[in-house]
This record gives structure tokens, sequence and C-alpha cells, in this order.
């Protein structure tokens, strides 16, 4: 299907209060990007409290450029319902990864764990100090606590960078 100028290619998941797509966005003379597009469930779309809650996580995470964070496009309403379109990320995320190393003993035993287990807490510090670092265009410091980070939250891509994910319940 389609959600204004996004074509929707397959569904990814389905989380709280919206769903998660691969998409395309299209543009003049056959531009074309790929990317994630986080749609409202239908049935919250009319309902301010929620609407209102996506609407802060697009103002928040759209204000964070940082490496260690999934970067935010666009926010915008098409057919009824609303949307952030964002950063596709090609890889697992760390619940994922956390279960398939807990199945292998020969992980679990490796040296190299402790170094990965690192590198990703270093690497999640990092998009969340981006976070708390923030400032409004006053350039008063808008105080954003992400609320939410869980290993559902954290993801990495299939080039080794971990990003922060899901700002919907943070705080600014």
């Amino acid at each position: 299907g389609r959600l204004g100028r996004y074509q929707l290619l397959q569904k990814l998941a389905s989380v709280g209060m919206a769903s998660v797509y691969l998409a395309r966005a299209e543009g003049a003379a056959g531009f074309e990007k790929v990317i994630a597009l986080k749609r409202i469930h239908p049935h919250l779309a009319s309902e301010k409290n929620f609407v209102d809650m996506f609407l802060d996580e697009a103002r928040i995470a759209s204000r964070i450029d940082h490496a260690n964070v999934c970067s935010v496009f666009a926010f915008g309403e098409a057919d009824g319902t609303y949307y952030i379109a964002m950063e596709f990320l090609a890889g697992e995320s760390l619940s994922h990864i956390a279960k398939h190393m807990a199945r292998s003993p020969e992980i679990l035993k490796s040296p190299r764990r402790a170094w990965f287990v690192s590198r990703i807490i270093a690497d999640v510090c990092e998009g969340l100090h981006a976070a708390h670092e923030l400032r409004g265009r006053d350039g008063e410091p808008l105080n954003v606590v992400h609320r939410d980070i869980s290993p559902q939250n954290l993801f990495i891509t299939y080039d080794g960078v971990v990003k922060v994910d899901d700002f919907g319940i943070a705080s600014a």
C-alpha cells in the first residue's frame, strides 16, 4: 500500500502504539530512499493523548543528530493516520542478539563477549548523552530522558553501529 508519498513495502514490527514498515520514499525525478515508517495504530489515531505522544516522539528524536541515535526525517499525516519517517536500520535488536547469544555456549564463554557488551554499553551511553545534552532553539537544555531503555529499543546494525531507538515515552 501507500501512505502519502511513501510506498509501504513490508511490515517489520508492531509495537506499543504503532506499526513499523519498510518503506520507500519517492520524490521528483525518480528520487527513492528506503526508510522505516512508523505508523500510529488506526484505532489510536483519533485519540489526542496518543497523537500528542507520537508527535512528542517525532519532535524530540528529530532534533537529536548523533551516530548512536536512530535519525528521524519527518512527521506527517496522510489518509487520516500519523507517521514518523526514520532511518532504516539493517540489523537486529539487542533483545534478538541476546537470545541468540544465550543459546550458544561458545559465545557465552568467548573472551570477546565482554568487549562486545562493553562496546554496546559505551555506544548507548554516547547516544543517550546526545539526547541529554539536547538544547532548544533558545539554547536552553531540553532535559530529554528516554525512559524506556531496553534491549528492544537498542539496535545493532550489521556493520556494528549501536543505535538508540524509540523515544516514544521520552520526556523533555
